[in-house]
C-alpha cells in the first residue's frame, strides 16, 4: 500500500514537472543578436522595393524621369578599380563576418531553472527580490539589497547589533538552494550608523 502510494506520488510529481511536448525543452532566452541587424536590413529592402516600384511606374509611363536602378547599374558598370576600393572591400568583409557571427551567436539565457522542475524558470530579478525579502525578514536587519550576477549573488544588508550573520547566510542559502545553477552568495553586512562591516 505504501509502495503503491509512493509510486503514484512520484508519477504525479513527474507529470507536473515534465513538459507536455516530446521535443527538447529550451530555457527562455533573449532575442537573437541578429535581431537589430535583421530589422535594419528589412528597412533597407523596403527602400529598395520602393525604388523598384518607382522605376516600374516610370517604365509604364505613369511617372516621368529615368529609372534609378538602371542609372545606378550603368554607373557601376563604368567604374574601374581604384585604390579607395581596398578599404571599402575590407570593411565589407569585416561587416560580413560580423553578421555571420551574429547569426550563429548563442542567445543569452534570461531565466534560471528551478531545481527539480524541468519546465519552470525564474528571472534573476525575481531571485534577487526573494533573497532581499528573506534577509529583510530577520531580526536586526533594517534593509537588504541583492544583485544577481552570472555566478555570484551579492547581498548587502543594513544590520543592527541584534542581527545574526549566520541566519542571514542561511536564509540566502535556502533561497539559492532552489535554483539549478552554481550560484555563490556574498553577504555584506553594513552597520546602520558606523558603516563598518559587521
Amino acid at each position: 500500500m505504501t509502495a503503491s502510494t509512493t509510486t503514484g506520488s512520484d508519477r504525479s510529481t513527474a507529470a507536473k514537472t515534465a513538459d507536455t511536448h516530446d521535443a527538447k525543452v529550451f530555457a527562455p532566452a533573449a532575442n537573437p543578436a541578429a535581431t537589430i541587424v535583421g530589422c535594419v536590413i528589412g528597412l533597407v529592402l523596403l527602400g529598395v522595393a520602393a525604388v523598384a516600384v518607382r522605376d516600374l511606374l516610370v517604365q509604364i509611363g505613369w511617372l516621368s524621369g529615368s529609372a534609378w536602378t538602371r542609372d545606378a547599374a550603368d554607373r557601376v558598370a563604368d567604374l574601374g578599380w581604384s585604390d579607395w576600393m581596398w578599404p571599402v572591400a575590407v570593411t565589407l568583409i569585416v561587416i560580413g563576418v560580423a553578421m555571420i557571427w551574429l547569426a550563429v551567436k548563442p542567445r543569452r539565457r534570461t531565466h534560471l531553472s528551478l531545481k527539480g522542475y524541468e519546465v519552470m524558470w525564474t528571472r534573476r530579478g525575481d531571485l534577487a527580490r526573494r533573497c532581499s525579502n528573506a534577509a529583510s525578514g530577520l531580526t536586526g536587519v533594517d534593509h537588504a539589497t541583492t544583485v544577481v550576477g552570472r555566478r555570484t549573488v551579492k547581498v548587502r544588508v543594513t544590520v543592527t547589533d541584534a542581527a545574526d550573520l549566520g541566519d542571514i547566510d542561511r536564509v540566502v542559502g535556502d533561497v539559492l538552494a532552489d535554483i539549478d545553477a552554481p550560484l555563490r552568495a556574498k553577504v555584506r553586512p553594513v552597520g546602520r550608523r558606523s558603516g563598518d562591516r559587521a
